[in-house]
């Protein structure tokens, strides 16, 4: 067998490497990310450079995730965002004198979280292009919800700051998708 490989060393070598380039283009090869990576993610200027660092770079499970287990992760993270935003909007309820927005905001947050199940059901068929839609989606009603509490009196500060961080994240998450697991990156 020793004499067999040593005499076709090439024939080896390039079978193996056709292997290895078979399996990578076809998306059975995963890497994780890098810290290169995510210095050109969070470099990019529409997004928000100091919170993507913070969330890529504190979180230790982060280093261990391909493209695929990042979008997922922060998938998860986002939506829990947008469930506490919910919550702390309803709380906030009782002292509001502006109820429309209130109802109008927990309305928006609910449509959301219903697209969770069907966000994940596009991100394991490998719909990049439909879980993009789905992003886009959140960031328009968490928006809608924002441009309303902007005008609120009392302003809820907090409900506010949650609802950048949920756009802010949701950015990332579409950038992501767009450049890393979308076969066309026109827009990166």
């Amino acid at each position: 067998m020793v004499a067999y490989v040593k005499e076709n060393f090439f024939l080896v070598l390039t079978t193996v490497l056709l292997l290895f380039l078979v399996s990578s283009s076809n998306g059975n090869f995963s890497m994780m990310i890098t810290e290169n990576e995510i210095d050109t993610i969070c470099a990019k200027k529409f997004l928000n450079s100091s919170l993507c660092y913070e969330l890529l770079k504190s979180t230790p499970k982060i280093a261990t995730l391909d493209f695929y287990g990042l979008t997922k992760f922060l998938i998860n993270y986002d939506y829990r965002n947008v469930s506490d935003a919910m919550n702390q909007i309803k709380l906030s309820a009782g002292n509001a004198t502006d109820l429309q927005t209130i109802d109008l905001c927990v309305r928006l947050y609910e449509n959301t979280l219903h697209d969770t199940g069907l966000i994940f059901e596009a991100l394991a068929a490998e719909n990049y292009v439909r879980v993009v839609d789905y992003i886009f989606r959140l960031i328009g009603d968490v928006s809608a919800c924002q441009e309303e509490l902007l005008i609120m009196k009392p302003r809820l500060e907090d409900s506010i700051t949650r609802n950048n961080v949920v756009m802010n994240i949701s950015s990332i998450i579409a950038y992501i998708l767009e450049c890393y697991l979308v076969k066309d990156k026109t827009k990166c």
